[in-house]
């Protein structure tokens, strides 16, 4: 109490602050008590709003992604071993295939012949290498202090994005240049073409055959008015090329390495040796096919001497790898790629061929191991929420407990919808219990794995219409998307979780309103209990004061009479 109400009573002895502290009391009984026991029931529904929603975001998680059809085009693959591996993305065509290596792609390697070290110059005056590898041409100038390593350097600086040279010591005082193709296929083998003639040896020539000079790539190759054929002769393998009069040197070289045959054996490029000095010059793809390289004019007689007049290089740098394409079987299909990574023999699927000889079957299959994850998953988050849901709104007599939204129809109507969904059946007469998905009597989720893999094998299309959106396209034309359970479940539990429209949103949003109602509504109660009080307070002071004034002249009144009465005894 006030300093004005402590001292109540000490006139009077009867309108005291013990008193005023009664009656106030009473009052807050009667007015800020019930405000504060909303406040405290508002608090604890704003919790059950705030579980019931964390739940619910859980138990949506798991049906959207169950409603998800792009969780149903997750793939496996089984078979992969060390020969040959392969991967699959989602939505790829589910399928078993057998895979067979003959050979797998490999990187074309050259070796020049020994030097005595690393800094043993390569020239005997200033000059420039032609290094040819699919169809490009990379010049490499060299002068009479080159030295293998500096070769080695330019090579790498100049065609780097194609080749990699590496020096490598194959005995005491032995270094060789090792020219590496930087991807695999039978069109990566690499030559080496002396331009100038000024290296001091043969070691960094590879062989080849050159025809005679040629002003331009696009210089004629036969005589005006003239037609005919020609015939290319490898190692004794031989095929034959059409011209005519407006027939190029690039045109020629252009069909020999697009024939199939050809285009295994030799390589043919156009190489400048010098102005106006345009040679074809054939590059052999392996090491068994030589320098036995001819070209004849078997048919027309107009073709340019200067073509078909070659000579052979004397080169010996040496062929340690052949560039190879890979060839391999895919289900009794022969197939040749230049990569050992092949991505276009079926959309989505990724092919790796490891080794010579290797071979596999495969299957690519559904990924079934997620979707059940996912549906043990649902059936945790269904089993947690619909607990919840029944301690919230139950009544248990023997415990004494009723729950927090006991009587509330909506909370109620929540959990009946659910259960009603997860229980109902399809037009085609099938419910979750024949995939593996159960309730018990007292309405715990259960999932049979067995169950569900077992109706997944038998029925797989099937199965994903039950569960996700499914669209099917008529004869005519006319596609029909048809929900699956967990599509319309996840559509019904966003009615309720939707920040916009949701059924708990819109709850939670009102409690949090009557949160701010009822804490004005104290406030309100609270000051004016308080300003009646100091008001009480002021009248019993006042009252007090006069009771005390009366009793102070009462009590000499008594006095006077009491001392008249004695007198009078007297």
């Amino acid at each position: 109490m006030s300093g004005t109400i402590n001292s109540l009573g000490l006139g009077s002895g009867v309108l005291t602050a013990d008193l005023l502290d009664k009656l106030k009391a009473a009052d807050t009984a009667g007015i800020i008590t019930p405000i504060d026991n909303k406040i405290a029931l508002n608090t604890q529904k704003g919790q059950a709003y705030d579980l019931l929603n964390s739940l619910m975001t859980s138990f949506k998680s798991s049906v959207s992604s169950l409603g998800d059809d792009g969780l149903y085009q997750g793939r496996t693959v089984s078979g992969n071993n060390d020969g040959v591996s392969v991967s699959a993305v989602s939505g790829t065509q589910i399928r078993d295939f057998s895979l067979n290596v003959t050979n797998i792609a490999k990187k074309s390697v050259i070796e020049s012949g020994s030097y005595t070290s690393m800094t043993a110059p390569i020239a005997n005056g200033p000059g420039t290498l032609n290094i040819g590898i699919a169809g490009k041409n990379f010049s490499i100038d060299y002068t009479a202090s080159t030295t293998l390593s500096d070769l080695k350097q330019a090579i790498n600086d100049a065609a780097g994005s194609s080749v990699t040279a590496s020096i490598l010591q194959t005995g005491t005082s032995a270094y060789n240049l090792v020219l590496t193709s930087n991807t695999t296929g039978l069109n990566q083998a690499i030559s080496l073409t002396d331009i100038s003639g000024n290296l001091s040896d043969t070691k960094l020539i590879t062989k080849n055959t050159q025809s005679g000079s040629f002003l331009a790539a696009d210089d004629f190759i036969a005589a005006t008015g003239t037609s005919g054929d020609m015939t290319l002769d490898v190692g004794g393998i031989t095929k034959t090329f059409a011209y005519t009069d407006t027939t190029t040197l690039q045109d020629m070289a252009d069909a020999i390495n697009a024939d199939t045959m050809m285009n295994t054996k030799v390589t043919a490029s156009i190489i400048q040796y010098g102005t106006n000095d345009f040679r074809m010059v054939f590059t052999p793809k392996s090491a068994d096919i030589g320098s036995a390289i001819s070209m004849t004019d078997s048919v027309g007689g107009g073709l340019s001497s200067t073509l078909t007049t070659t000579t052979t290089s004397a080169g010996t740098m040496g062929i340690i790898q052949d560039g190879a394409d890979a060839h391999f079987t895919f289900d009794g299909i022969s197939m040749t790629r230049s990569t050992n990574t092949i991505t276009d023999i079926a959309t989505g699927m990724t092919v790796n061929l490891l080794k010579d000889s290797g071979s596999a079957n495969i299957a690519i299959t559904q990924d079934r191991s997620k979707i059940a994850d996912n549906m043990k998953s649902m059936s945790n988050s269904y089993n947690t929420l619909i607990k919840q849901l029944d301690d919230m709104t139950g009544y248990d007599a023997t415990a004494g407990k009723v729950g927090i939204f006991n009587g509330d129809n909506t909370i109620k109507n929540i959990r009946r919808e659910i259960t009603r969904m997860i229980t109902s059946v399809n037009s085609n007469g099938y419910s979750l219990p024949d995939y593996g998905i159960s309730l018990d009597k007292t309405g715990v989720m259960s999932f049979d794995s067995d169950a569900f893999t077992t109706k997944m094998n038998a029925d797989p299309d099937g199965t994903e219409g039950f569960f996700s959106t499914k669209t099917t396209v008529s004869s005519a034309g006319v596609a029909t998307t048809t929900d699956g359970i967990f599509t319309a479940l996840n559509t019904l539990i966003n009615s309720y979780t939707s920040t916009s429209i949701g059924t708990l949103s819109n709850l939670t949003q009102a409690n949090k309103d009557s949160a701010t109602s009822l804490s004005a509504d104290r406030v309100k109660a609270n000051a004016l209990l308080t300003a009646r009080y100091e008001t009480m307070s002021a009248k019993f002071a006042a009252y007090d004061s006069m009771i005390s004034k009366l009793n102070n002249q009462f009590s000499s009144l008594k006095q006077q009479i009491d001392a008249q009465a004695k007198a009078s005894s007297n």
